[in-house]
């Protein structure tokens, strides 16, 4: 079997599966808004459809629940909803998730802690892949998404942890397929290792990100590896794996990682409140709200990038500030 070239078309399905995600707000390609909140009933999830008409979701099993870092994500193909939160703090923390699929709940399921492991910060993104492989003249069509789940987890400090990766595919009527949530460590994935020292206010990087390369439409992961004191970029690839079940022959997507980018690490950078801005080429700034400013840099593999700031006042907003450091990218 050998993989047809059908790498545009991938891409192509790709972004147009990839929704708008901030944290507690989504929007989808077709203008629908989400966005989840608590209420006096628990985390209810408020949709606003393309019309202006709303509807309102309320997630079973959170009333009095105190939460934080609350996400949200909409798989476009089959409009399930997901939604992930981190309850507690330091080491009494754990992550849980909850879906809404043809009308049903399901969860909350607790996916990481609960066992006296530190877990923090999720950020979540949903992805479609579609690929095409070739077998005996004939072109078959392989398509799977899936939920990308990254936190912060750790048993000490937050030094001595790692960023782990969760990549759980969703069934054909958009559950996500629990049964497979495999999470993997994101720190000494390279054959050597210097370590940080004299970083103190380690809890400001301890917050890896997902976004999507504009340029190849592929996931990646930025994440902190506090045992090599750099930044690192994974992109997150796909594989078609062809199984054999009995008689009958089977196909699915498996995740790759691979290294894009190794940056020193900067203990100014305040990726708690953070956000990254990606170019062509991987050309990444993050930036942040200082006062009076916002704090930037650009990410660059030939040495520990130093932050600047862009002032703000009478001549120039913090909103245009913001325009003219993402524009660095582009």
């Amino acid at each position: 079997m050998r993989r047809a070239q059908a790498t545009l078309i991938a891409i192509l399905l790709v972004g147009m599966a990839v929704t708008a995600t901030a944290g507690d707000m989504a929007l989808t390609r077709n203008g629908e808004f989400y966005r989840v909140a608590p209420s006096n009933d628990g985390l209810v999830v408020n949709h606003r459809f393309a019309d202006g008409t709303v509807a309102e979701y309320l997630i079973p099993q959170t009333s009095g629940l105190t939460v934080t870092s609350l996400q949200v994500g909409v798989d476009e193909l089959t409009g399930a909803i997901f939604v992930a939160w981190q309850i507690g703090e330091e080491l009494d923390t754990f992550i849980q998730v909850a879906w809404l699929a043809d009308q049903w709940w399901m969860g909350p399921y607790a996916v990481a802690g609960h066992d006296g492991t530190a877990v923090e910060n999720p950020q979540m993104m949903l992805d479609r892949v579609v690929d095409v492989v070739e077998e005996d003249g004939e072109q078959i069509e392989v398509a799977t998404t899936f939920l990308h789940l990254v936190w912060w987890s750790y048993t000490g400090t937050r030094d001595d942890g790692s960023a782990y990766l969760a990549s759980v595919p969703l069934d054909e009527g958009g559950n996500l397929q629990i049964d497979a949530f495999q999470p993997i460590a994101l720190s000494d994935l390279l054959p050597y290792g210097i370590g940080c020292e004299g970083i103190d206010d380690t809890a400001g990087l301890a917050h890896p990100k997902v976004f999507v390369d504009p340029q190849s439409g592929s996931p990646h992961v930025f994440a902190t590896d506090f045992s090599n004191c750099l930044f690192q970029i994974l992109k997150i690839d796909y594989e078609v794996v062809e199984e054999i079940i009995g008689d009958t022959k089977r196909r699915r997507h498996v995740v790759i990682l691979g290294h894009e980018a190794m940056i020193a690490a900067n203990p100014d950078i305040v990726l708690a409140s953070a956000k990254v801005e990606v170019g062509h080429g991987l050309d990444v700034v993050m930036y942040w709200d200082i006062e009076d400013a916002v704090a930037y840099v650009q990410l660059d593999e030939n040495g520990t990038p130093p932050v600047q700031s862009l002032a703000i006042g009478e001549h120039l907003s913090r909103e245009q500030a913001m325009e003219m450091i993402r524009n660095l990218v582009h």
